[in-house]
């Protein structure tokens, strides 16, 4: 019996979301649009931001400006330091 039902229920999702089980179509990997999970790496969207991050060059840049502000910080502690001492 509870076979039947299953059988005679519409496709659905079934995501838990904080307003009950999700009613959208699943897609092939049996979730919805929404609750699918991971972008597919073929969707040239997901691809340009996977791209940016193999040269490291938005990191590279992140990480020279962390020094510098290190660099400067430092200054002016010996600077800080220098103002009291006198």
């Amino acid at each position: 019996m509870s076979e039947m039902s299953q059988n005679s229920l519409p496709n659905v999702c079934g995501a838990k979301t904080k307003f009950g089980i999700c009613q959208n179509l699943p897609m092939e990997n049996g979730r919805c649009r929404l609750h699918g999970g991971l972008t597919p790496k073929k969707h040239s969207n997901h691809q340009a931001r996977l791209n940016a991050l193999k040269t490291g060059r938005y990191s590279k840049d992140c990480i020279k400006q962390i020094e510098l502000l290190k660099n400067e910080l430092n200054c002016l502690d010996k600077l800080i330091c220098n103002f009291e001492s006198d």
